[in-house]
């Protein structure tokens, strides 16, 4: 199980921001950072692997927000 430590919020230009998660797996520490918009629509995930488009946001709620990270990680 995956634990969110501390999510923190950064705003952008036209509606866009991001939210950073601290993260904590196996006892190892992490960081996952969400790309969105207050808007709605597609989310962009990046860690230090990479970055992807997150498949079907919606599941985890109507936008991007600290509740939704929460629900992405409760998932894994």
């Amino acid at each position: 199980m995956t634990a969110v430590l501390e999510i923190k919020r950064t705003g952008g230009l036209a509606g866009n921001f991001s939210l950073d998660a601290t993260v904590e797996r196996d006892g190892e520490e992490g960081r996952v950072t969400f790309y969105g918009s207050t808007y709605g629509g597609p989310v962009v995930m990046v860690t230090s692997m990479g970055q992807t488009f997150v498949d079907d946001p919606q599941r985890f709620g109507d936008r991007l927000s600290e509740e939704w990270v929460r629900r992405f990680f409760e998932e894994r």
